[in-house]
């Protein structure tokens, strides 16, 4: 699972941005968990891909945060993250 480090470290923030590093933090994971996208439990490939999606999207929450008005994440910085999702049959 990533970590709120981790994602301190992907975004290039600083610890006093923590409170609000972890709102978005918190966000991108429960945006994943209610898109059907579980955090795979073995370390490997799925692992580390599903670790750079949150990450990815944690940054896109801090870094346009307010941008899409009254919606926690801008409608329009979205789209590439609905490709992680699983295929049918694999798991």
């Amino acid at each position: 699972m990533p970590d709120l480090e981790m994602a301190r470290k992907f975004c290039g923030a600083e610890s006093a941005a923590d409170e609000v590093l972890k709102i978005c933090f918190d966000a991108a994971v429960e945006w994943y968990r209610k898109a059907g996208v579980e955090e795979p439990q073995e370390q490997d490939a799925r692992q580390a891909l599903y670790d750079f999606w949150v990450c990815n999207l944690t940054g896109w929450m801090y870094d346009n945060r307010g941008a899409g008005g009254d919606t926690q994440i801008p409608p329009y910085i979205v789209a590439s993250v609905h490709q992680l999702r699983r295929k049918k049959g694999d798991g």
